[in-house]
């Protein structure tokens, strides 16, 4: 989480490739279906559930299998699956994976997790604050030995970037997690139902994404259908290089959905792309609305939006004063926004229809002022 936070919510980053493709359909099992995710699947057989994890490439790179019986025998285990016990202890690699938890009412089943200083969760945080979860993140990775000592029944893993894999070979079962490649924002949301299954809560699971699946219509509703969309810049900045996602991202897709034409919408990508400066003024010029990402304590100012370049500032976005900023030191960016797409949205249209905020508060992304 400290070395690429943003690539969360800009981009469907790249993940590492897995070696084996979905299996073909599975006599006496049926899909459950998911409805906008892309990178996980859930098939069922009576009371037994097969999960599936893919990577970049989708159902082609499928980088996990797990398998739940409801009376925890591993009987003809379908597809070389890993057979999971009921999951009671968990631990976490990722601080984004705990607001999926809490939704479910299972924050208590985590037992440790990796960078405990970034926590935003308040239900975790709670937990954390009375000395009940563990910190078993190192500089290099997982605390192995103290990850052993807890008896997790489960360790929650991004399936890339691992070059040692003795955790998968001695250590309690990972469970690959790859909701970060999902393009579409009720994609990413709809990874509820991935834990629910998971935790065997999926009626509840199934409850909580069908609300919020109604109010992302809700708030898509709330568009001016015959508004011009305006022209919008959006990335983040750092010394002096901009990143911006492409057009098949989650956040070009959230920027669509408010009416906004994105910029960079005809480019595509299997992570952020990197600007050239002079890309970005030239863009720039075009923009009616720029936003930003940033990671900043106090107020936050159009020549912070800016990064303080002075060509920028001189941008209509900016001399309009139409500039916008999420701030991951105010709101849980990279955590719970992914359970409030339709706050995202909102926050969105607000900021590019202001006829349709309607007074509302701003959560997630806000104006400068």
């Amino acid at each position: 989480m400290k070395a690429w936070p943003f690539a969360l919510l800009l981009a469907a980053s790249a993940g590492c490739g897995g070696d084996r493709p979905a299996p073909a359909p599975l006599e006496g099992w049926s899909r459950r279906g998911e409805r906008y995710a892309e990178h996980f699947q859930v098939w069922a057989k009576g009371g037994e559930r097969l999960v599936l994890v893919f990577g970049h490439g989708g159902p082609r790179d499928t980088v996990g299998a797990y398998h739940l019986s409801p009376d925890d025998r591993a009987t003809a285990v379908p597809w070389n699956a890993r057979h999971l016990h009921p999951l009671r202890r968990v631990a976490l690699q990722s601080t984004t994976h705990a607001p999926f938890l809490s939704a479910l009412g299972r924050s208590g089943s985590v037992a440790a997790c990796a960078h405990l200083d970034q926590v935003r969760d308040t239900a975790l945080l709670a937990r954390i604050r009375a000395g009940r979860v563990q910190e078993v993140g190192t500089g290099d990775g997982i605390d192995r030995e103290r990850l052993l000592a807890l008896h997790v029944d489960a360790l929650f893993l991004y399936p890339f970037g691992r070059t040692d894999h003795a955790l998968e070979r001695s250590g309690p079962p990972v469970v690959e997690v790859s909701e970060y490649l999902e393009e579409h924002p009720l994609g990413r949301a709809e990874w509820i139902r991935f834990f629910g299954t998971l935790f065997q809560d999926e009626a509840v699971a199934d409850s909580l994404f069908q609300g919020i699946v109604d109010r992302y219509a809700g708030a898509m509703a709330q568009a001016p259908a015959d508004s011009v969309r305006p022209r919008v810049f959006f990335g983040s900045a750092w010394k002096g290089e901009w990143s911006v996602p492409p057009g098949n991202s989650y956040m070009a897709r959230l920027i669509a959905d408010a009416k906004g034409a994105y910029l960079f919408a005809d480019r595509t990508g299997d992570g952020n792309l990197t600007i050239a400066m002079e890309t970005a003024l030239m863009e720039g010029r075009k923009a009616q609305v720029w936003g930003r990402i940033l990671a900043q304590p106090g107020t936050v100012t159009a020549r912070d939006i800016a990064d303080g370049d002075e060509r920028i500032l001189r941008l209509p976005a900016f001399t309009g004063g139409r500039c916008f900023y999420g701030n991951s030191m105010e709101t849980d960016l990279f955590g719970a926004a992914a359970l409030e797409p339709d706050v995202m949205l909102a926050d969105l249209l607000g900021i590019l229809h202001p006829a349709a905020a309607g007074g509302r508060p701003p959560v997630y992304f806000r104006p400068v002022q």
